[in-house]
């Protein structure tokens, strides 16, 4: 019990003490407000060219052939099915540096939003269940230990997908604007002397992203 010399102290020992248990709730709870989209492509053939290319770089028919590769959009979605084979000439041993930018059209003109992810290696995660893009395409690759094996800097390496209907879905902390949307991909190769090869690969998926749930998630 505080006497009157120590009650200062003890204030400052229960208030820290109080301080820790919200502390220690808020760790084990975690709540984060988070809305969910699903960004509708606006093209069946999926892929379109970057409207603003970078000099030597190619589309993406640089990075695979899309001969066996095939899309029809219906109105539940894209339905995919089929193979594509890589094909870009850089070497095995080769780091892949991939950068995803979203740009949304404001009045007529393209601008940049907050929107952007950049992986060092990307080939160590392209196949990782936890990235947003894997349920995209990854998710359904039917010889996933060959395409975590060789990637796609391996030229002839096939990528073999079961039939699925392609739903690209994305989880925000905010709301995004509606409209029309371009998502950049680029990908550079960078060699065992870390300097970056000239042929990189540019290619962009034009949709627009739609709200379908909103809510709160306990982690």
């Amino acid at each position: 019990m505080c006497t009157t010399f120590v009650e200062e102290n003890c204030k400052m020992y229960f208030n820290l003490f109080v301080l820790w248990q919200i502390i220690i709730v808020l760790r084990m709870i975690k709540p984060s407000f988070q809305i969910d989209y699903e960004y509708v492509l606006e093209d069946e053939s999926v892929f379109a060219a970057c409207v603003d290319n970078p000099p030597g770089y190619s589309n993406i028919s640089g990075l695979f052939d899309f001969s066996d590769f095939h899309t029809e959009m219906l109105p539940d979605g894209i339905h995919v099915e089929g193979k594509i084979t890589s094909t870009w000439d850089v070497q095995p041993t080769d780091r892949v540096e991939g950068h995803i930018s979203v740009l949304h059209l404001d009045r007529g003109t393209w601008q940049p939003t907050i929107l952007n992810l950049i992986s060092r290696d990307f080939c160590k995660v392209y196949l990782d269940p936890k990235q947003y893009w894997y349920r995209g395409f990854p998710k359904y690759i039917i010889n996933k230990e060959e395409a975590m094996e060789k990637c796609f800097t391996n030229m002839g390496t096939e990528y073999v997908f079961e039939p699925f209907i392609s739903k690209l879905y994305f989880g925000a902390g905010f709301n995004v604007p509606p409209g029309r949307k371009r998502v950049v991909i680029t990908l550079a190769a960078i060699d065992l002397n870390n300097a970056t090869r000239p042929n990189g690969i540019c290619f962009e998926l034009r949709g627009e992203f739609q709200k379908f749930k909103e809510g709160m998630k306990i982690e």
